[in-house]
C-alpha cells in the first residue's frame, strides 16, 4: 500500500512517513493495529484509554479542517475507527470476546440455546437460585440484601474473568485452540452475571425514585 499523497511507503501508523499525511484507515485491521497496541489479551486498561485519548486528539476532525477533502474523510473514519477499537478492547471481558471472535468462536453471537450449550447444569441452577433471592430481595425492598446478592455475584464473575485469562496465556503460549472452548464457557457465564448486575442496577435506581 502506498502513500496516496507521496507515494512512498507510509509504514505504520496512521500518518505517511514521508510526508506526514493522514492515511486511510486500513482495510483489514483489526482494534490492536487501530489502537497500534500488541494483539495480546494481557493489555493495560489505563494504556487503552491512553493510547485511545493520544489518537484521537491526533485525528479529531477539526484538526483537518482546512486540510486535502481525502484527510478529513479519513480523520472521521479514523475517529469511527478509535472509537470502535477502544469499545472492543478496553473491558476484559469484550476484549477476550474480540480474540475469540477472530478464531471463529464469536460468544457475543450465540443464541440462547447455543450460549446455555456452554454451561454446566449446576450453574443454571444457581442462576435460578440467584434470580428467585433477587426477586425475593425486590418485592421486600430489602435493598441490603440486593447488595449482599450483587457482592457474591462479583466475586463469582471475578473468578470467572480469572479461568478467562487462564485460558488465554494458555493459548497465546501454545496455540492451542482447545482451551479457547473453556474460555468461551466462562465468558458465557459472564454475559448471565452482566445481565444480573444489571436488575440489581435498576432495582437500586428504583428505589431512588
Amino acid at each position: 500500500m502506498s502513500c496516496w499523497n507521496c507515494q512512498a511507503d507510509p509504514g505504520p501508523g496512521p500518518f505517511c512517513q514521508k510526508c506526514n499525511t493522514l492515511q486511510p484507515v486500513p482495510p483489514k485491521a483489526d482494534a490492536f493495529a487501530v489502537l497500534g497496541l500488541p494483539k495480546t489479551f494481557f493489555l493495560d486498561r489505563k494504556a487503552i484509554g491512553e493510547r485511545h485519548k493520544e489518537l484521537s486528539r491526533k485525528l479529531h476532525p477539526d484538526r483537518f479542517a482546512q486540510k486535502d477533502p481525502k484527510e478529513r474523510r479519513f480523520s472521521l473514519e479514523w475517529t469511527t475507527a478509535l472509537n470502535d477499537a477502544v469499545k472492543a478492547l478496553k473491558d476484559p471481558a469484550s476484549r477476550a470476546a474480540y480474540l475469540l471472535k477472530e478464531q471463529g468462536l464469536d460468544v457475543a453471537k450465540e443464541s440462547g440455546d447455543e450460549a446455555m450449550g456452554r454451561l454446566p447444569t449446576e450453574f443454571l441452577e444457581l442462576v435460578l437460585d440467584d434470580r428467585e433471592a433477587l426477586a425475593e430481595a425486590k418485592a421486600a425492598k430489602d435493598l441490603e440484601r440486593v447488595r449482599a446478592l450483587s457482592k457474591d455475584v462479583k466475586a463469582r464473575s471475578g473468578h470467572e474473568l480469572a479461568e478467562v485469562e487462564a485460558a488465554l496465556a494458555l493459548w497465546e503460549k501454545t496455540g492451542d485452540k482447545v482451551v479457547l472452548e473453556k474460555a468461551a464457557a466462562s465468558l458465557a457465564v459472564l454475559k448471565y452475571y452482566a445481565r444480573f448486575q444489571e436488575e440489581v442496577e435498576a432495582i437500586e435506581q428504583q428505589a431512588l425514585e
